[in-house]
């Protein structure tokens, strides 16, 4: 947590109270509650705010407009929660982000707050966006690129991505770099699974509407449909190419509880794991078992991600990959060699922890929990 984000959760807990020195005065004449509540502003951001919109032009009027329905839609569904301090809000309106919390009364004696929006802070609106996750294409559109929802759950390019992010299009961006050129030189075309990430920055971090959505079981089933009607797709066309998935981080986590939901082979499908965050033997030795091809390099780490590392060596602690796979599980071994994980104190057989509650929670594998 940046020192401004903590600097600003302790302003939060201070609203109202004798120690906050924040003068807060009524957006608009409109925000004065006589429809919905009253929406406050920090005064001393004035200056911050002339700067950033001209309240004249088409667009500043447009920006207040939308900033004067907080009064009806403060902590809605469109806005991003503070994952620290669950009453503080980031909304974004036209080119501005607005950070809110929402004071409900007096919550203890000397606190003079009275019920209402209160408008912290201002910045420039970041680009996340509300993209959920699901299956995307990557294409030339003219003479731009165009990233679309994949509707019928079918990758039909030669290169995928499972990735995660803020941004759909940042994701896509990043992926075009990787993803390669064709027999004319030109950039690949390409399908990318997405799932959306919390927004980290140096207010704090925030769960956007399509995180606060995600749900990893529907998600995972979802990943498990594209696969499936992949596989069937490229079958049914005799399709002697497999469509070249790489995979990073939490992408890895998502695949493991795919799997779990396939039950046919995966032959027309070949997988590059980068940093994965799951339980990489039950993930290598399931794909072997559907028939999964691999890249050359089937597992790549980084070894910058500690969480990757972590989950490595507890994965080779409570198991190993198939014989095919030994020379694998030699560098993964000598990659997490510096990890030490203990054995998992898992439930006992009468359904007990056997452990205190820290360490069991401390030694499960993070690929069990989202």
């Amino acid at each position: 947590m940046s020192i401004v984000s903590i600097k600003r959760r302790q302003l939060a807990y201070k609203l109202g109270s004798k120690a906050d020195t924040r003068q807060f005065v009524p957006f608009s004449k409109t925000t004065n509650g006589d429809h919905g509540r009253k929406v406050f502003i920090d005064a001393a951001l004035a200056p911050l705010f002339a700067s950033l919109i001209d309240p004249n032009s088409a667009k500043g009027v447009q920006t207040i407009m939308k900033i004067e329905q907080l009064r009806a839609i403060a902590g809605g569904v469109t806005s991003n929660s503070n994952v620290n301090t669950p009453f503080e809000y980031m909304e974004n309106f036209v080119d501005l982000a607005l950070y809110y919390q929402i004071h409900n009364g007096v919550a203890e004696a000397g606190n003079s707050a009275v019920p209402g929006v209160y408008i912290t802070d201002i910045t420039f609106a970041g680009k996340e966006t509300n993209s959920p996750a699901g299956l995307y294409v990557r294409k030339p559109d003219g003479r731009s690129w165009k990233t679309r929802v994949v509707e019928n759950g079918i990758a039909e390019t030669e290169v995928g991505f499972i990735r995660s992010g803020k941004n759909v299009d940042d994701v896509a961006d990043q992926s075009s770099d990787i993803a390669g050129v064709d027999g004319f030189g030109n950039q690949n075309s390409f399908n990318l699974f997405f799932i959306p990430e919390m927004v980290r920055n140096e207010m704090g971090i925030w769960m956007t509407p399509c995180r606060r959505a995600f749900r990893p079981l529907e998600a995972a089933q979802r990943l498990a449909n594209t696969l499936i009607n992949t596989q069937r797709y490229r079958s049914q066309n005799n399709s002697a190419t497999p469509i070249k998935w790489t995979l990073a981080g939490d992408g890895v986590k998502l695949l493991q509880l795919a799997l779990e939901n396939v039950p046919g082979i995966l032959d027309k499908h070949q997988f590059k794991l980068h940093d994965p965050v799951a339980d990489i033997v039950q993930v290598i030795n399931t794909l072997e078992m559907k028939g999964a091809k691999f890249d050359s390099t089937p597992v790549a780490y980084s070894g910058t991600n500690k969480r990757a590392l972590a989950s490595a060596a507890l994965s080779l602690n409570n198991g190993n990959l198939s014989q095919y796979h030994k020379s694998l599980q030699k560098d993964i071994k000598a990659e997490a060699g510096n990890i030490s994980v203990a054995p998992v104190a898992g439930p006992s057989k009468n359904g007990k922890v056997t452990t205190d509650f820290l360490s069991y929670v401390k030694n499960m594998s993070s690929s069990l929990t989202w």
